[in-house]
């Protein structure tokens, strides 16, 4: 309630919502780590290299290493950076795991012990961890771990020579469980991922739901059931917002409205038509007050408030004759004094000095209010 008075007072001044992650960007960056520690850890492995393999090797390996896999991480990032094709910045990516994936292997082949096998188990590393963390889209992810889990059983279990020596059955099963463990898990991975943006998506539409629900019942908690003005709660609300800021009222414009002969109007015409009628000069005072800031209030019974801000006197004084006019222009006839007579609004005007609050603005425009009614009424003074 606190915070729907300081937005009147404040004309209404909204914060702009706060943006939520993109996830094709997020998903393009965790893509674009995923190449750069891939490219890292590549180059990386030359120095083990230099240690586990002859110069022959040697020149072999770095030929995989800079020749295939920099030139595919390389052309991978590029894609990630400045290409919106996410098909082929996937593919790219995918190629590069793979060749990877057999640049170890083949390594390994060439390697002494006990530096081969130290190969072998991060190639199964590798083709675990690509599936679950280079996230690439799941079917992209299937041909990558299908394929390097392939390339893998052919290298280990042919050795590298003709007619394949069909040896190391056991890293041949190592790898196909390896293969199914990443899917399953990657799988798994994605599952409850979803499930989690479901939740977060299901999560903002009941804070939706709840913030219209309260902004629907602070409304009604502060509105006239009959006119549809604010209520004498919502003034005293705004009064006591006011009475604590640090902000000076000057210019803070209030208008004191009270019906003229309306006890008549509703001992003659009965309190259906008095009904009817204050919901007709409710609907005339709004419609010729500044919707985006002025203030409607029903102060009780017949009589009603309205506060307008960034007001100077003749202003103020403009505007209170405009409401006076606009409600005897409805011509609502008064059966309580003569066909000739229509119902009339009396008011009283007064502008906040610096030194006081808007309590004491409404008591001096509430006793200009009672000079004008007893002076005459259908009047402004001030």
């Amino acid at each position: 309630m606190n915070q729907i008075v300081s937005d009147q007072l404040s004309k209404l001044r909204r914060l702009p919502a706060a943006d939520v992650g993109d996830p094709e960007l997020l998903n393009r960056l965790a893509q674009r780590r995923s190449l750069i520690v891939n490219l890292f850890l590549n180059w990386l492995a030359i120095s083990i290299d230099l240690v586990a393999l002859d110069p022959r090797h040697l020149e072999y390996a770095l030929a995989l290493r800079l020749g295939g896999v920099t030139v595919l991480g390389l052309i991978g990032l590029g894609l990630n950076l400045w290409s919106g094709n996410k098909a082929l910045q996937s593919a790219v990516h995918a190629a590069m795991i793979v060749t990877f994936v057999g640049t170890v292997v083949t390594i390994g082949q060439w390697a002494n012990e006990p530096y081969a096998g130290r190969y072998m188990m991060v190639a199964l590393f590798l083709i675990f961890c690509a599936a679950l963390l280079s996230a690439l889209p799941w079917r992209m992810t299937q041909i990558m771990t299908i394929s390097s889990t392939v390339v893998y059983v052919a290298i280990t279990a042919s050795g590298l020579e003709w007619p394949p020596a069909l040896e190391n059955f056991d890293l041949v099963v190592c790898a196909v469980v390896c293969g199914l463990l990443a899917l399953r898990g990657r799988r798994r991975k994605d599952i409850q991922i979803a499930e989690l943006e479901a939740i977060r998506r299901n999560d903002a539409q009941l804070q939706n739901s709840l913030r219209q629900a309260n902004e629907a019942l602070s409304k009604l908690s502060n509105t006239d059931p009959l006119t549809g003005a604010f209520n004498r709660r919502y003034l005293d609300e705004l009064i006591e917002h006011d009475a604590a800021s640090i902000v000076p009222s000057l210019g803070q414009g209030v208008l004191m409205i009270d019906v003229d002969h309306f006890k008549l109007f509703n001992d003659h015409a009965g309190h259906a038509a008095g009904d009817r009628c204050l919901q007709q000069i409710v609907a005339a005072i709004r419609q010729s007050v500044r919707p985006s800031c002025d203030i409607v209030v029903r102060y009780g019974g017949e009589e009603f408030a309205v506060i307008l801000p960034g007001m100077d006197l003749p202003d103020l004084l403009n505007a209170a004759d405009r409401l006076r006019r606009a409600v005897s222009d409805l011509g609502i006839r008064h059966p309580a004094r003569g066909p000739d007579h229509v119902v009339t609004v009396s008011i009283g005007a007064a502008i906040a000095e610096p030194d006081e609050g808007l309590s004491s603005a409404i008591l001096r425009a509430d006793q200009s209010l009672y000079r004008a009614k007893r002076t005459g009424r259908n009047r402004v003074l001030a």
